[in-house]
């Protein structure tokens, strides 16, 4: 985890709460190894007292945040412990729903169902889950309107439920096109509003997550949560069933506002799943 990543889960747990620039420095400096308060009061031509003044300050902040005492030699085994403190206990035989607080707080809500119901931990076979929306243009119907560049964006006005268009994939809202646009930054291979063919207790049903993501050998699903909408716990424990046992919820508002935080939050706790 860079410092950067390691700052975006500290303003999640802080409830979205920014650390002012002389705490994001003595952070920083601190997570890349550079320990001695003097050392960095001389670096960037602060009084080592000040230094060390705001640095307490900040240890006990984020160690109230973080429920453990944080110190500046502790820092990294902190973070990367309250991930790992945060990810169901793979003998639960239930799915829970947390972001990186443990709580609601920032409006993200993180799923993990390993092994429910005796599911396979291992990462499900592509070529056995994915089966992406076949959809072509002419099945939407009506006039598309282009962006000022010519790209293939725009909306879609022929059903009651409009849809955006973005590199000729279809969207569902604004907000999923934040979060495409922000995977595509990443290099990740993703697969947006796909349906998965996968076996419910009712029998073989279509299932049609809002990301489908593949990173680091692991796949997982981010969903968009709308304030009118509900999360589907039951269709969330078929996927763990069929090996996809990260789910990340997140509000829209969130997804709109900061998409690339909200995916390098994803993609943090899928590599560490």
């Amino acid at each position: 985890m860079t410092a950067d990543e390691a700052l975006a889960l500290v303003e999640t747990v802080l409830k979205g709460e920014r650390l002012n620039d002389i705490q994001e420095l003595i952070f920083k400096q601190c997570w890349e190894g550079r320990q001695s308060y003097k050392e960095i009061a001389r670096i960037y031509s602060y009084d080592d007292e000040y230094i060390k003044y705001i640095a307490g300050k900040l240890w006990k902040l984020l160690s109230k945040a973080f429920d453990d005492n944080v110190k500046r030699n502790n820092l990294k085994s902190v973070v990367n412990g309250y991930l790992r403190r945060h990810q169901v206990n793979s003998q639960r035989n239930q799915l829970m729903g947390i972001n990186l607080s443990g709580a609601d707080l920032s409006g993200s809500i993180l799923c993990f169902a390993n092994n429910l119901n005796g599911a396979n931990s291992s990462p499900a076979n592509l070529d056995n889950v994915i089966n992406p929306d076949n959809k072509t243009e002419s099945d939407l119907g009506d006039e598309k309107i282009q962006d000022e560049n010519g790209n293939n964006e725009g909306i879609e006005s022929n059903t009651e439920e409009l849809i955006y268009h973005w590199n000729d994939l279809c969207f569902r809202c604004e907000e999923e096109v934040k979060i495409a646009e922000a995977l595509d930054r990443t290099n990740t291979l993703f697969f947006p509003n796909s349906k998965a063919r996968l076996t419910t207790p009712e029998g073989r049903q279509n299932q049609e997550p809002d990301f489908l993501i593949f990173h680091q050998g692991k796949l997982g699903i981010l969903e968009i949560w709308h304030p009118d909408t509900q999360k589907n716990e039951e269709r969330d424990r078929d996927f763990a069933s069929a090996g996809i046992c990260t789910i990340y919820y997140c509000e829209a508002h969130r997804c709109s506002q900061e998409a690339d935080r909200v995916v390098q939050e994803f993609l943090e706790i899928l590599s560490h799943a």
